[in-house]
């Protein structure tokens, strides 16, 4: 129950409740709760879905018009933004997020529009950074990536967007803008595709880069939109949210770009160390096992604003997440292989031997998922920044270890391994702080 909605001013006498009062609106608040973030996360898993529906029907139009080693090079180049992309938060923006779902609305407004204006710097740099990397990366892998990288560059600000909206939606628990949004940026790229075909042009990475870019800043721009920003007291939101970023959102940054951007690097490894076909394969692999992740990865972001105000971890939230990715992973395994056949080509057969290993890590990562939302809307920066460090040094030793004699099969195994350490780091954590 809200303690604003019993709290008596000092010598003001509160009238007595009667006996049933307190338990009847503990319940009700309770199933508010509860079906609001059922809602959420089954209309981020739903719009999740239909995204990943809308990539499966771009893909199938880009491996059937790109060779495998064309398609592993616009696979590349992708990861390479998605990778950069993890550099350019700073840790601003979860904060705003944690504020956001401690604010009234009005206030809640003025957060998000003082948090977008804090953006535009950031993209802004993201994309000069990306066509200076654009020089380079072709002599770094073996992959030709840097053309594509180029000439995408200056469309490339939606890519960082991704993280920041999800963290704003669910700071002001309106998830279904950012999975809209997800599902916007497939719809755009597809209708994209068809237009350029359907005119005659050719489509080659660079060209389909370009049109991956275009769709997911169209789609960005739309989100921020939705939001309904306010810009009233930008300069006063805009300190705070710098100091909180000092207080311990820049802890919490540290720890997601030692984890995520480490577990992030096995493409970019194989680009070093194999070539663009294992590249492609393993790309689509991990597609086809990051469907499985969507539903109780929505769940986790759907219960940040909850987890804001809750002194300890539900056990019925882990239930849920194990239950839940378990199913999901067992249903990608035993469907790959005739998805592949079906919706792409036979040249990509070899991927479905890649996809049990990362639906498997797909469900450890939607459990640890639960402990690190509850965490971060905590503010336990110092706690993440530990945890990631585990998984940096896991993921780094068992990539070195694997990837070279195993290649994609290696690299799979390397991050279902390495996030199961992560896991254990989180629970480790978790349990020093709140248990």
């Amino acid at each position: 129950m809200d303690d604003d909605l019993v709290r008596a001013e000092p010598g003001e006498r509160r009238p007595a409740s009667p006996p049933t009062d307190q338990p009847l609106r503990t319940r009700r608040g309770w199933g508010s709760a509860r079906s609001r973030t059922i809602w959420q996360a089954t209309g981020f898993a739903g719009a999740s879905l239909l995204a990943n529906a809308l990539a499966v029907v771009a893909t199938a139009i880009l491996t059937r018009h790109l060779g495998t080693s064309e398609f592993g090079s616009y696979s590349f180049a992708v990861s390479v933004l998605f990778f950069v992309a993890m550099f350019f938060e700073f840790g601003l923006f979860l904060p705003a997020a944690r504020l956001s779902a401690l604010a009234d609305e009005g206030d809640r407004r003025r957060i998000l529009g003082a948090a977008l204006l804090v953006y535009l710097p950031v993209g802004a740099a993201f994309s000069a950074t990306i066509f200076g990397l654009s020089f380079l990366i072709d002599g770094w892998f073996q992959v030709d990536a840097g053309h594509a990288l180029r000439v995408s560059a200056a469309a490339t600000m939606g890519f960082p967007f991704v993280l920041v909206l999800q963290q704003l939606a669910q700071g002001i628990d309106r998830l279904h803008v950012a999975s809209t949004a997800t599902a916007l940026a497939q719809l755009f790229l597809v209708a994209l595709l068809g237009l350029l075909l359907g005119v005659g042009g050719e489509l080659s990475p660079a060209s389909a880069l370009v049109l991956r870019s275009l769709a997911l800043l169209m789609a960005s721009v739309l989100a921020a939109i939705w939001l309904r920003p306010a810009f009233g007291a930008v300069a006063r939101w805009t300190r705070e949210l710098v100091r909180e970023a000092r207080n311990w959102g820049f802890q919490l940054y540290l720890g997601r770009v030692l984890s995520i951007g480490t577990y992030n690097m096995d493409v970019l490894m194989l680009g070093l160390w194999t070539n663009s076909r294992s590249v492609g394969l393993y790309a689509l692999a991990g597609s086809l096992a990051a469907a499985s992740g969507l539903p109780v990865i929505g769940y986790a972001s759907a219960l940040f604003a909850r987890m804001a105000r809750e002194p300890a971890l539900a056990r019925g939230w882990l239930v849920v997440a194990t239950a839940v990715g378990g199913a999901c992973a067992l249903t990608a395994w035993l469907l790959a292989e005739p998805a592949i056949r079906v919706l792409f080509s036979p040249r990509y057969l070899a991927a479905a031997g890649l996809v049990l290993p990362l639906a498997l890590a797909q469900l450890v990562r939607g459990v640890t998922a639960i402990y690190n939302t509850f965490l971060s809307a905590h503010g336990r920066g110092a706690d993440l920044r530990n945890a990631g460090l585990v998984l940096t040094i896991s993921n780094l030793a068992l990539n070195f270890a694997l990837i070279p004699p195993f290649g994609a099969r290696g690299a799979a195994w390397a991050s279902l391994l390495a996030l199961i350490a992560n896991l254990g780091a989180h629970v480790v954590v978790y349990r020093r702080s709140f248990a």
